[in-house]
């Protein structure tokens, strides 16, 4: 589903890259090439040029909520060892971004090494507050926890992490 410019489409056959979808399937693959699989070839380095390039020219829509596509895609790159610090702090610094995103966002600063940074954002945070459902982003509440549940273990904040686990495991052991 890879296009030519480095993004993934969401369906076979589509020629538009789907924002969500491309850092979803990516993270999918760079968690697999850490297991040890072999990614197609050149794969990896134009996908990472494709985030980076959506990175740099995302804007802040409200409407949308994009903010988590963004921090989101930041995470994937950090994740892929190719961290984009002037994205992340323009991101942070963007007014009116969703807990969720401050999250993700916080995650992809201690990827890239920058552990304080991260910690301050989880300052900033609830969380308990991560009930948003996101249609635009295939969201859930039970995603947005565990996607908390990694930031606090990242940030080695494990007694939150505990609370957060048991909370998400009982969430999803219920009918």
């Amino acid at each position: 589903f890879q296009l030519s410019n480095g993004g993934l489409s969401y369906w076979q056959g589509n020629t538009i890259a789907d924002d969500w979808g491309s850092s979803y399937a990516g993270h999918f693959l760079i968690e697999a090439e850490k297991k040890g699989y072999v990614l197609p070839i050149n794969f990896k380095s134009k996908w990472i040029s494709y985030q980076q390039k959506e990175a740099k020219q995302w804007r802040f829509e409200t409407r949308y909520g994009n903010d988590l596509a963004q921090a989101y895609r930041l995470y994937t790159l950090a994740l892929a060892g190719a961290p984009d610090l002037s994205s992340m702090n323009r991101l942070r610094e963007t007014k009116g971004i969703s807990n969720e995103s401050k999250l993700r966002l916080a995650s992809a600063y201690v990827l890239a090494g920058q552990k304080s940074a991260g910690l301050n954002l989880l300052l900033k945070t609830t969380i308990d507050d991560n009930s948003n459902y996101n249609y635009y982003y295939y969201g859930s509440a039970d995603r947005n926890r565990a996607m908390a549940l990694e930031t606090l273990l990242l940030l080695e904040k494990k007694k939150k992490a505990f609370a957060m686990a048991v909370k998400l495991a009982k969430e999803m052991s219920s009918d």
